[in-house]
């Protein structure tokens, strides 16, 4: 579709990537931003398109924002390389650009699987994300961890669901883990001015309560149970690393 562009963010995505460009074939203006892949990402992705650039990874918001000035069309379709469109998306929202919709953004639901499963509670199903949008509207957030599109206007809501496999197991995990609570104790570090026993305790706790029991992730199983654990040590973890490097400054 030559007013749709679906932009990838990729390094060392090999694994993934695949099926995640596989899903988005459709759409006839694929980008790939790569950050230094030395794992086949990008013979991967020269089968797909021949938009590949090379970026230095600062933030996934900066990324975003510089490869928004490199595209023309109207609508863009943000996808990770670790997601897939199902089909059910993929014909809404084709359905959706060829009716020229009125709203300016589209939250998708994102179907997140953990070790092989889907996981339906603890807070992560329907995780709605503000992917589809009206590229002269949007830019996103500049934050150490993850960002959001900030967009003017309308927002609405798409069906079908977005593919989400982020870790191969649990060693992948907590590789994840340990990159994302250091830019979490970061931003941390940037908002609060003291840490103390009720984030490193009560939070925590706050944390696994709201999934496990509010969320019911109890209804996903052993799953559910490990998924909410660690979300609360999470919470435990991105709190102590701020208030050490508070200690160490």
């Amino acid at each position: 579709m030559s007013n749709l562009s679906a932009i990838v963010l990729t390094y060392n995505s090999f694994d993934t990537l695949e099926k995640c460009l596989e899903s988005i074939k459709w759409i006839t203006d694929i980008v790939i931003v790569d950050s230094g892949s030395t794992d086949g990402t990008i013979e991967i992705a020269k089968s797909y398109t021949d938009k590949i650039y090379y970026n230095k990874y600062v933030n996934y918001g900066r990324q975003l924002n510089w490869v928004l000035k490199k595209i023309t069309s109207n609508w863009i379709l943000v996808v990770d390389s670790d997601e897939a469109v199902t089909v059910e998306l993929s014909k809404n929202i084709e359905k959706l650009i060829k009716n020229k919709p009125d709203l300016n953004g589209y939250y998708i639901a994102r179907r997140n699987y953990f070790l092989g499963k889907p996981v339906n509670y603890c807070g992560w199903y329907p995780d709605y994300v503000l992917r589809l949008f009206q590229r002269d509207e949007a830019v996103y957030k500049d934050r150490e961890l993850g960002s959001s599109v900030e967009l003017k206007g309308g927002k609405g809501y798409l069906v079908g669901d977005l593919i989400h496999k982020p870790y191969r197991n649990l060693e992948h995990y907590f590789q994840k883990f340990n990159k994302y609570t250091d830019s979490a104790a970061k931003e941390i570090l940037k908002r609060k001015h003291r840490i103390g026993i009720f984030h490193l305790v009560l939070w925590p706790f706050g944390k696994f309560f709201k999934m496990y029991i509010l969320k019911r992730g109890f209804l996903d199983g052993a799953v559910g149970i490990v998924v909410c654990a660690l979300g609360a040590f999470y919470v435990f973890s991105k709190y102590a690393k701020a208030w050490e490097r508070k200690c160490q400054r």
